[in-house]
Formats: C-alpha cells, sequence, structure tokens
C-alpha cells in the first residue's frame, strides 16, 4: 500500500445478533399510529409480480414460494394491470374460468381471474401524511377490498407510479387483532376504534 493507513478498532461480538432487515416493518402498530406504519412501501420491499398470461398454478407456487396470498398482475410491457389473491386461485372464479372458456382448471391464466386495475382501491401518498391507520382501515372497509395500491409521483413529474400498497392482512399482523372479523359492520372511525379496542 502506498500511504500508511491505520487499521480500525474492532468489536467483539456475541454468539448472536439482530440485524436490520430492509423495510423493516414496527412489529406492535396501533390505530393511531401513522398510516405509513403500515404501508408495504415497494422503495424498500420489492414487489411480487406475475405476468397476465402465467398459469394461475404458477401464481399459486409463487405465492407459497414467497410467503404471500396476493402478486401484482404485469403485461408485456412491465406495467401492473390488476392483482390476483390466493383467494381468486382457491374460490370458484377458476371453475367459471374454465367453463366459460371449455377448458381445464390447468390452462386458467393468470388474466382470466385477476381483479382489473380499474376496480382496486387506489389512495395518493399524499394523503398519508397525515392519515393513520384506522382511516386505512375504514377506507378498505368502506370499498369492500382487502387492498389498496398507493399512487405516487415518479421523480417529481406528473407520471403516476405504484409506490406501495396496503394490506388487511398485513395490517391484523401489525395490530396483532385480525381486522378482517370486523371487516363489515363498522360504518364510522370511532364504531371501528372501539370494535378494535374491545
Amino acid at each position: 500500500m502506498p500511504k500508511n493507513y491505520q487499521s480500525l478498532e474492532t468489536i467483539s461480538l456475541t454468539n448472536h445478533l439482530p440485524y436490520i432487515h430492509a423495510g423493516e416493518i414496527p412489529e406492535i402498530t396501533h390505530i393511531d399510529d401513522p398510516a405509513l406504519d403500515v404501508l408495504i412501501d415497494f422503495k424498500s420491499v420489492k414487489a411480487i409480480t406475475i405476468r397476465q398470461n402465467a398459469p394461475i398454478t404458477d401464481a399459486r407456487a409463487k405465492m407459497q414460494a414467497c410467503g404471500v396470498h396476493m402478486l401484482l398482475v404485469i403485461n408485456q410491457e412491465h406495467g401492473v394491470i390488476g392483482l390476483i389473491t390466493s383467494e381468486d386461485i382457491l374460490g370458484e372464479k377458476p371453475v367459471l374460468a374454465a367453463q366459460e372458456k371449455f377448458i381445464s382448471r390447468a390452462e386458467v391464466k393468470v388474466s382470466m381471474i385477476l381483479t382489473p386495475i380499474e376496480k382496486i382501491i387506489a389512495i395518493s401518498y399524499e394523503t398519508l401524511r397525515l392519515a393513520k391507520v384506522a382511516h386505512i382501515i375504514q377506507t378498505l372497509n368502506q370499498g369492500k377490498q382487502h387492498y389498496a395500491l398507493v399512487i405516487d409521483h415518479k421523480d417529481n413529474t406528473n407520471n403516476l407510479i405504484i409506490r406501495g400498497m396496503f394490506s388487511l392482512s398485513q395490517i391484523s399482523k401489525q395490530l396483532d387483532k385480525n381486522v378482517l372479523d370486523d371487516f363489515l359492520p363498522a360504518s364510522t372511525l370511532a364504531e371501528l376504534n372501539r370494535k378494535i379496542d374491545n
């Protein structure tokens, strides 16, 4: 080495230590915590996708391999055109699609049973700055959906991009309470607060 560098001071470690995970989210969240605490942010968590022409068996296998219940569905240009859930695959949708197209269940493609992007709740990232977890639950409740996409502006332009998403199952994990049990009846934030606090 041309220059004289001193070695750095080192630390002795114990046999195991926790480590930081990219996109780590708080272990326990409360209903009045910021909505951003329950956002699955694609800036720090990789979005898991599947092509629209993939068989639903491939989608199910990918969900199992990745430990998720939902995949974003993309077209040939890598644009998101919808989403598919494990409920979609394991429910009646494949049977109906197979009957309608006169094909076997194994031939059913993701595009035949996905929820199109136009039918998915979308929330602007800007509106989340002051929002609470309860606002997200109430929005999903009102829309009778388990997922919402979060839309942002790409690189400070007018071009829109999917920044992340909310998932009721993820929110349930973070609240340590199954909000799916309370999904339909609450009609106001106050009522939702009472249900979750009980």
